[in-house]
């Protein structure tokens, strides 16, 4: 970029990505991330059981609609200045300056867009003015993703991780507040709004060593050409956040309230899970941006370690769900519990969407964004067909078999044949075949052991898939070891 103004850009250089190094940031963003997920999980039942599962069902759709007006808040910005930070750490400052600028443009965008959608889907009143109230929360969210891409850069994604479980936990305060008070949809979308705004507060406070909010010396060209680069990754990623929230769409629009209440449910219980596992992507991508495509034995094999690492961790959650399904919804609400097989589904996507989470942004850095924009737009297309078509037979549970199977056919295989074809990269697949047979003999021993799920039939269900998985040798206990060294770099 033109227009580099001096400053301290070389004051904090990135860290060398050794293995402990590692395996320790993604282990603590992951323990944070499961915190950050079981607080969610809180504010899902106190909703659930305050308000019911139909205004449960409609603050998922409103939170829907406020993560598509997040992604045109980032529109892929941070991908590309992670990808550029990573490569030129000397002009970090001004790279990052160029980010906050660009916000200052895609947030109003991002709220009319978003105000436009509620209006023209002519959702109720009490729908539309807690999506525009909510709105308010893309603007906090633009300054976090602004430290977003210092911290990833950094392999420091801890400290946003931290900032955002503080946030979590104010929001239980402030839901606990607002249903006791009497509160409806509105009163949710604006302590969401209002969590958005601490976790902002934090990650500046966080992150004001490596960076304070300043656009001073960057240039108009300088935005042109952050935009340019950006637009490619943006319009997939825009792709990306309407596929992933078609089905909330048309079940709000094709089935009931309660129906819809059922599936955001479940769908809640996976969520926070793949949240958990998109650490592993998240230390991922720095890395193997620094290694493309100079050194691509090491690029090769921090993308198999990536896989075969969330591959045996999906199948902690995975098995866990599938077993005791019964048991998690009931933890939200009894009246859930029809909902489970739809987690049963959804639990098998997950273990499914967290291989194609982790390697899909590699696609970026191997530069095949043209044809993983004709991918994503292809499956789009088909998620909403396929959806559309199994919903009116099977009602709610035709969205989770339809998202199931448009996700492997049109997500996770087009994203290994684009890093095969255009990245060289050939997977080892033994570890995620190991992990299959693990998952399905613990399902199958939990099963025969406990008939029914319950506590103990989700406790033991992953205890026996790690058993399984170490006698297979899925699980390397060598990573463990180093993971637990004291004294590591």
């Amino acid at each position: 970029m033109t227009g580099h103004a001096p400053g301290n850009d070389a004051a904090a250089a990135i860290p060398e990505p050794t293995a402990a190094r590692v395996l320790r940031n993604t282990g603590a963003q992951m323990a944070g991330r499961m915190a950050i997920a079981l607080s969610r999980l809180v504010v899902a039942a106190i909703i659930v059981r305050a308000l019911g599962a139909g205004t449960f069902g409609e603050y998922a759709l409103v939170l829907g609609l406020l993560v598509f007006a997040e992604w045109l808040v980032d529109f892929g910005t941070t991908e590309i200045f992670v990808r550029e930070v990573s490569r030129e750490p000397a002009r970090q400052t001004h790279l990052v300056r160029t980010v906050a600028a660009l916000k200052l443009v895609q947030v109003p965008v991002a709220m009319v867009v978003l105000a436009g959608i509620v209006l023209a889907l002519r959702y109720p009143d009490h729908v539309v003015r807690a999506a525009l109230l909510g709105g308010a929360s893309a603007a906090f969210y633009a300054g976090v993703l602004v430290f977003r891409v210092i911290f990833k850069a950094h392999l420091a994604l801890e400290r946003e991780v931290a900032a955002e479980l503080v946030s979590a936990l104010a929001m239980i305060a402030l839901v606990a507040a607002a249903v006791r008070l009497g509160g409806g949809l509105v009163a949710l979308l604006a302590c969401h709004a209002a969590s958005r705004a601490i976790f902002l507060a934090l990650c500046m406070a966080f992150g004001r060593r490596d960076f304070r909010l300043s656009v001073a010396g960057v240039a108009a060209q300088d935005l042109k050409r952050g935009a340019a680069m950006s637009l490619p990754v943006g319009v997939i990623g825009l792709l990306i956040a309407l596929y992933e929230m078609i089905d909330i769409l048309l079940l709000s629009k094709l089935g009931t309230a309660v129906e819809l209440g059922y599936y955001s449910a479940a769908q809640r219980l996976t969520w926070p899970i793949l949240l958990a596992l998109g650490s592993i992507a998240g230390t991922l991508y720095p890395i193997a941006a620094r290694y493309w495509p100079a050194d691509q034995a090491r690029f090769a094999e921090a993308c198999q370690r990536a896989l075969d690492a969330v591959a045996l961790l999906a199948g902690v959650a995975f098995v866990s769900a599938f077993a005791g399904a019964e048991f998690y919804l009931g933890l939200l609400d009894p009246a859930l519990i029809p909902a489970s097989p739809a987690l049963r589904l959804l639990a098998l996507l997950l273990f499914v969407k967290a291989v194609s989470a982790t390697l899909g942004p590699v696609l970026y850095i191997v530069r095949t964004q043209r044809q993983t924009l004709l991918f994503v737009s292809v499956a789009v297309v088909m998620k909403a067909a396929v959806i559309t078509m199994l919903v009116f037979q099977i009602g709610y549970l035709g969205a989770a078999v339809g998202a199931l199977a448009v996700e492997v056919v049109f997500s996770t295989l087009p994203t290994i044949y684009l890093l095969r074809r255009h990245g060289g990269l050939r997977l080892d697949w033994s570890v995620v075949a190991r992990v299959g047979l693990a998952s399905a003999a613990a399902i199958a021993g939990t099963s025969a052991l406990l008939p029914g799920a319950s506590i103990a039939a989700a406790a033991l269900a992953p205890v026996a898939y790690l058993a399984f998985a170490a006698a297979l040798g899925a699980l390397r206990v060598a990573d463990v070891r180093l993971l637990l060294r004291r004294g590591a770099p």
